[in-house]
């Protein structure tokens, strides 16, 4: 649990926060050398890797929903949020990547909880928009 915690400060929180966090629960993590180097590249990368796959993401929905009309509800767009996901989680993982110290450093391990813990929210976005009722 406090590796989730970790991870969702990492994505949503200011340096600050993230820093105090790890500091408090990770002491003997806190104090290694490249931490401080290792959370903020793997934060720039998941950043990056965010923002280009929406300006992506953004031009082709754009292109689908004015060829082909599509109906704009609030299923389809909850379905268009879950390919994003799955977009952001396939694609942009391989950009943010990092050096790997033995695979046991914390910002591995809360690489590994973010690409877990999106996928899992893109599993039940799924589910639940194929076995939506329909009218």
């Amino acid at each position: 649990m406090k590796i989730l915690i970790a991870s969702i400060l990492l994505l949503f929180c200011n340096k600050k926060a993230f820093e105090w966090y790890v500091k408090k629960f990770f002491p003997e993590e806190y104090r290694t050398s490249n931490f401080s180097d290792a959370s903020c590249q793997l934060r720039k990368k998941l950043h990056s890797a965010v923002i280009v796959n929406l300006v992506f993401f953004a031009i082709v929905m754009i292109g689908i929903w004015y060829f082909w009309g599509i109906e704009q509800t609030v299923m389809n767009f909850v379905k268009a949020v879950s390919a994003y996901i799955a977009l952001t989680v396939t694609l942009g993982r391989g950009g943010w990547s990092i050096q790997t110290w033995k695979g046991n450093t914390l910002s591995e391990r809360i690489d590994r909880t973010i690409y877990k813990l999106a996928q899992y929210i893109n599993v039940a976005i799924l589910l639940i928009t194929l076995y939506y009722p329909t009218k």
